[in-house]
């Protein structure tokens, strides 16, 4: 059967598509996973035409599925969802996505049929393969119709099966926008995951919840077959946290090396993972290692505290200096609270100019759906509406003027970026990790300014009528 797989676009994001364009992985996962049974389509609405232009062009699809990539993504999924059963009345339509693996919120208002969670190969195989017998779809883990998906709500993250058992994404669904995607410096991107889960238990975060503290990891030969099937240089390793058994990653890097791959790799790491094993990343430094994402939150140990981060300042700064010593580019996010002030602010700012971080990025601390933060503080939200949780937006209420709060959120960005770019980085890289040639990051900032507006805070979640 033809499958029709929808990435959705979200023109009203801070950070836009012209700031970062990533491969949906997840997608060629799925068509891994259909590959050989079913005729796949990957449909990325951020580079492909409006849905309406493919309907007049190609044969009716006999499954549609659309994304919900992010809960920031709500809203554009529904409207995608909606106009596709406009075109296709008759045609099924299943859901799925990070967001439905998460949460049930905010999910009323969809034109659909099916709700797909977690790892969605084999329940959207199920579907499929029912589908097309004429068989009426069987509920069970990771798969429940759209009318009963609160039935999820038990299974919406299934024990993770063995990374090994999943199908091997199939990047040749996307072949003809390979040199379309990028993130940062990185352009044209891969994306790959060698690992899932993380053991840690940051209040800010949902990862250890999906795999129940459980790290799972690929065999070597796997990780390997799937760069020899990327052609590019640049790989993002998408991970959790990609460095959690340090054994493991020094017999990959050997294994990278011998088999004469020559990437260019950004990944994920903690800082107190880094300092563990110093050898660890002198060696994958030595085999492509080219920058770091390092979540160092902040630089007071009461807030990392308040995070259950398990970190302090000191080894953020001591982490800084083995990367710097490896030559190793250093993106470091810092979580800027609602109820700072100025000083606040200009202390952070102060921070990125003395610990030379190459690329930093700011989020406000936000109540992601699926972590222990939003459980804990749904009552304390001054909005229901799913396009701010973008890690831009304050849902908290702020100690400043919320217009205050905004304005010098802004300045923080714009002042990392204006400065020299520091560290390791060479003249060719930006002061701050999402950047534009063009006027995007400019937008990035005055969306930012004009946040506080008029029906931008306190704003409920409006669900578009189904008739």
């Amino acid at each position: 059967m033809r499958v029709l797989l929808i990435w959705p676009r979200n023109e009203r994001a801070l950070l836009s598509d012209r700031l970062s364009c990533c491969e949906p992985l997840p997608l060629e996962y799925l068509g891994g996973a259909l590959r050989g049974h079913h005729d796949v389509t990957i449909h990325d609405l951020r580079l492909d035409a409006p849905l309406a232009d493919y309907a007049a062009t190609h044969e009716p699809p006999d499954l549609v599925g659309v994304a919900i990539p992010y809960t920031t993504s709500v809203r554009v999924s529904r409207e995608v969802s909606r106009e596709a059963r406009r075109l296709w009345p008759d045609v099924p339509i299943v859901l799925g996505g990070h967001h439905p693996t998460v949460s049930a919120e905010w999910l009323d208002g969809f034109a659909a049929d099916w709700v797909v969670a977690g790892e969605g190969g084999a329940p959207l195989n199920r579907l499929a393969a029912d589908l097309e017998a004429g068989r009426t779809p069987q509920t069970g883990v990771g798969l429940a119709p759209y009318d009963s998906r609160t039935g999820l709500e038990r299974d919406r993250r299934p024990r993770p099966a063995a990374l090994n058992d999943l199908p091997m994404p199939d990047r040749s669904l996307l072949a003809h926008h390979r040199q379309d995607y990028f993130h940062s410096i990185y352009r044209p991107v891969s994306l790959i995951r060698f690992t899932a889960g993380c053991p840690y238990t940051c209040k800010f975060c949902s990862l250890w919840r999906m795999t129940d503290r459980r790290y799972l990891v690929k065999d070597i030969d796997r990780v390997l077959a799937e760069i020899d099937d990327i052609e590019g240089q640049n790989l993002y390793v998408v991970d959790d946290e990609a460095f959690i058994q340090p054994a493991r990653m020094l017999e990959l890097a050997d294994a990278i090396d011998k088999a004469g791959f020559r990437k260019r790799f950004h990944m994920y790491i903690r800082t107190d993972t880094a300092l563990r094993r110093p050898d660890v990343i002198a060696r994958w430094a030595e085999i492509g290692l080219d920058s770091v994402l390092v979540g160092a939150e902040s630089m007071t140990d009461d807030e990392l505290s308040g995070y259950r981060k398990g970190t302090d300042a000191d080894q953020t700064r001591r982490a800084l200096d083995l990367f710097h010593t490896n030559q190793v580019k250093v993106r470091a996010n810092f979580i800027v609270q609602p109820n700072w002030v100025g000083e606040d602010f200009a202390r952070l700012g102060r921070t990125i100019e003395e610990l030379q971080v190459d690329m930093p990025s700011f989020s406000v601390l936000t109540p992601l759906p699926g972590t222990d933060l939003y459980d804990e503080s749904r009552d304390q939200h001054i909005s229901d509406d799913p396009e701010l949780f973008d890690c831009y937006h304050s849902l908290f209420p702020t100690k400043l003027p919320l217009e205050d709060f905004y304005h010098r959120l802004a300045d923080l960005l714009a002042g990392a970026s204006a400065r020299p770019a520091p560290g390791v980085a060479s003249g060719q890289d930006p002061s701050v990790f999402y950047y534009s040639d063009n006027s995007a990051f400019d937008e990035m900032l005055s969306g930012i300014r004009l946040a506080a507006g008029p029906g931008r805070d306190r704003e409920p979640e409006r669900v578009p009528s189904t008739g």
